[in-house]
């Protein structure tokens, strides 16, 4: 079985998502289609538009075989961690290639670069630092060091978000064709719109774009119907983002306040007296924004923040926390089915298959804490969007079996 691996986060699964596993199909003649998804959170920090359960059975019903969870350690950090795990895991899962989304769609271009930026990684890394002295902020520091390092031209590539991703998951990819196996690497350029941007013509949108609908009759012509009527629904229960979103600054308020700065230090990559102006900043905020604006910084991305604000919630106390890979099964069909039969049966880079967590003692041993944290994410998001607790549960909720495949 040949297999297709594609990283994503479907937050919400969007045309253009459908778009690149048929263009990703049709250019490989992948038996089986792959895809690790981040769960409860987004690699920005955000909460989900729907929950990782939903996210998963709507691929599945769009074009995916069989989807995996990419666990929480990895899903909601930075760029480099969440690339790594994902290529990892789909790695290990014997995938043939590696498909990815990007504004170039340039494949030798984004290697080339891509190989440029693993050689040069300590220069780039003093560089960056250096000008993040001077006033820049880190995305700043970063596009003037690679432009010094490597010139305008490919330092542009890095203006794009979905071309920085790409350029991760091919780091990544050439780390392992070292070791001497890899997937092969394919890209399909973002077609029609960028994420934040709305092509009516086409019938395309972004992610974020889409988030920001909130009526069927807006959102119904960039996503697959199933999508548009599960957007709808969650809506109307009132389970939105901006909700969930108020709801995480209230708890974060209790957490700041009750916490001194030094055990708020502690927080997984809080520091450089980030704890002290969130202490002092939370008195003031009168809102999640709010409390985000005056926190970021040159250091701090926004999306940093968002991702420590999640960790201080979890109370995340770790130095580095250890990422464990493991197969969290999401959702598969008929043949997703079949690949798993076969990646278990594999004794080469086989790694834990977990479909049940209640039942796979052995796999969610050796998945350790990385597990855990999955499953305090999902019943953070359950609360935060005001969501049963035990009927929506990691510990309750079975993987979505769909039957025959959808081409």
């Amino acid at each position: 079985m040949k297999i297709l691996g594609i990283i994503a986060e479907y937050n919400p699964f969007h045309n253009g998502h459908r778009y690149h596993i048929e263009e990703s199909r049709r250019r490989t003649g992948a038996d089986c289609v792959v895809a690790v998804m981040s769960g409860s959170f987004t690699q920005r920090g955000e909460l989900a538009a729907l929950d990782k359960w939903a996210r998963s059975r709507l691929a599945v019903e769009n074009g995916v075989d069989l989807v995996l969870e990419l666990p929480f350690l990895f899903a909601c950090s930075r760029a480099e961690t969440f690339a790594a795990g994902a290529v990892d895991i789909l790695r290990a899962m014997g995938a043939d290639w590696i498909s990815f989304g990007s504004e170039s769609g340039d494949l030798a271009q984004l290697s080339e670069v891509a190989a440029e930026l693993a050689q040069h990684g300590q220069e780039l890394s003093a560089k960056r630092g250096e000008l993040m002295q001077t006033g820049c902020s880190f995305a700043k520091a970063n596009e003037l060091a690679v432009q010094a390092a490597l010139g305008a031209d490919k330092s542009r590539l890095l203006l794009a978000p979905n071309n920085i991703l790409a350029l991760e998951y091919l780091k990544r990819i050439f780390y392992w064709q070292e070791q001497g196996s890899a997937p092969m690497p394919v890209t399909v350029k973002r077609y029609g719109s960028g994420y934040l941007e709305v092509n009516e013509r086409m019938g395309f949108a972004g992610a974020s774009a889409i988030r920001a609908m909130k009526a069927h009759s807006e959102f119904a012509a960039y996503v697959p119907e199933n999508v548009a009527d599960a957007l709808a629904e969650a809506f109307e229960r009132g389970w939105t983002p901006e909700h969930a979103q108020e709801r995480l600054f209230q708890f974060l308020r209790v957490e700041l306040v009750r916490n001194g700065a030094e055990e708020l230090s502690r927080i997984y990559c809080m520091g450089e007296g980030l704890e002290n102006k969130l202490k002092k900043e939370i008195v003031h905020a009168e809102s999640f924004q709010g409390l985000l604006s005056a926190a970021v910084s040159r250091r701090y991305t926004e999306a940093a923040v968002r991702r420590i604000f999640v960790y201080t919630l979890l109370a995340l106390k770790e130095r580095e926390p250890k990422r464990n890979l493991y197969a969290r099964v999401l959702a598969f069909n008929d043949v997703g089915r079949k690949c798993l039969r076969s990646v278990k049966k594999r004794e080469e880079r086989q790694i834990p298959v977990i479909t049940n967590i209640n039942k796979d003692y052995d796999a969610c041993k050796a998945a350790g804490r990385t597990l855990h944290y999955d499953i305090l994410a999902a019943d953070l998001y359950n609360i935060l969007y005001d969501r049963d607790l035990y009927r929506f549960s990691d510990k309750v909720v079975k993987p979505y079996a769909g039957r025959g495949c959808r081409r």
